[in-house]
């Protein structure tokens, strides 16, 4: 009888723990049994700017073996040499290498930082193998920081160089888009462009749910990729952005389930909920644009927890957004 009660005590205890356990756990890996046990980025923008302007075809083809998905073009067309001649020539872009060069002297720090994204990226999603990383000045391409394909992942160094770089301002860039310029967003938008590139598509959003799971997945896949990532970096929030979401989030779930509106195709209230901005001024002149995207993450969260065997592919894979609502048991209460 005694070992019947010890029996159930520990079934007791081992469900307690199980569901005491946050789906966070699932995202700490054991890295070392890993195959990616380093990554090499090769800095196409340091090759590039510090090729001989006057000898400009040779270095071209000098450098053509190293950077293919860069130096496509025929080289032996001397109106495509005078491209690439006008691009390192201007001074604006020149400027913009020398601070990338002065903030990113190395890569060795980057390699390091960017690593966890691609091991962890490797754990989940084994039979892709993302391609070779490069970095190389864009010409403040900040509506598309890192572009992955299938051939390579390039990054755009001089998107990262702090929000108060003097060409950002020159260039008139708001300051909301600037506050995710700098290092510290490299790693999360590496494992955004990793999704968007490498995942299968998520079907077109129909209603307002479906936008809030799918802005939902791919936030928790970052969360995935970098697992001790804030989420002020995560949602692109201030701190003071990230305090008026938390207080009023259950505000906000209130008006979208009270009037149905999850159900809702409308143009403008998808503007609303998702468009970036400053803010959100039909909420709060404090309340910080993309409001939607904090809710279909705190949605999705509440669905991961409550799902002991909760897996980030099985949550990718579903589809069904009435399905998460229901399972994810969401239900914020009104501060």
């Amino acid at each position: 009888m005694k070992n019947k009660y010890l029996i159930l005590f520990l079934l007791f205890v081992i469900t307690f723990f199980a569901c005491e356990s946050s789906y966070r756990d699932k995202f700490e890996i054991d890295t070392t049994k890993l195959k990616t046990q380093k990554i090499e980025i090769k800095a196409y923008g340091k090759a590039l700017f510090d090729a001989d302007t006057a000898n400009l075809k040779a270095e071209l083809l000098r450098l053509q073996p190293d950077f293919p998905q860069f130096l496509l073009a025929d080289l032996n067309d001397p109106e495509n040499v005078k491209q690439i001649y006008d691009f390192v020539s201007d001074t604006f872009l020149i400027g913009l290498n020398r601070q990338a060069r002065k903030l990113f002297p190395d890569l060795n720090n980057l390699e390091k930082k960017l690593l966890p994204v691609i091991q962890h990226f490797e754990h989940f999603y084994p039979a892709i193998s993302p391609p070779p990383i490069y970095t190389y000045i864009s010409g403040v391409q900040y509506e598309m920081p890192i572009i992955a394909g299938q051939d390579a992942i390039a990054i755009g160094i001089d998107n990262y160089l702090g929000s108060e770089t003097k060409a950002y301002t020159q260039l008139a860039i708001p300051k909301y888009l600037r506050y995710g310029m700098k290092p510290d967003f490299i790693a999360r938008d590496l494992a955004a462009a990793i999704y968007e590139a490498y995942l299968p598509p998520q079907p077109n959003a129909a209603t307002i749910l479906d936008e809030l799971v799918m802005a939902g997945k791919k936030l928790l896949f970052i969360e995935a990729m970098i697992p001790d990532i804030s989420d002020e970096i995560l949602l692109s929030y201030t701190a003071e952005q990230l305090k008026w979401a938390t207080k009023h989030e259950g505000e906000i779930w209130a008006f979208l389930v009270g009037d149905q509106l999850l159900y809702s195709n409308s143009y403008e209230l998808f503007k609303k909920l998702f468009a970036d901005g400053p803010f959100t001024q039909d909420f709060s002149d404090e309340a910080p644009a993309r409001l939607g995207e904090f809710i279909g993450l705190q949605l999705v969260r509440s669905y991961a927890d409550n799902h002991p065997s909760f897996c980030i592919r099985k949550l990718i894979d579903e589809h069904d957004a009435q399905t998460i609502l229901m399972e994810a048991r969401y239900k914020p209460v009104q501060k």
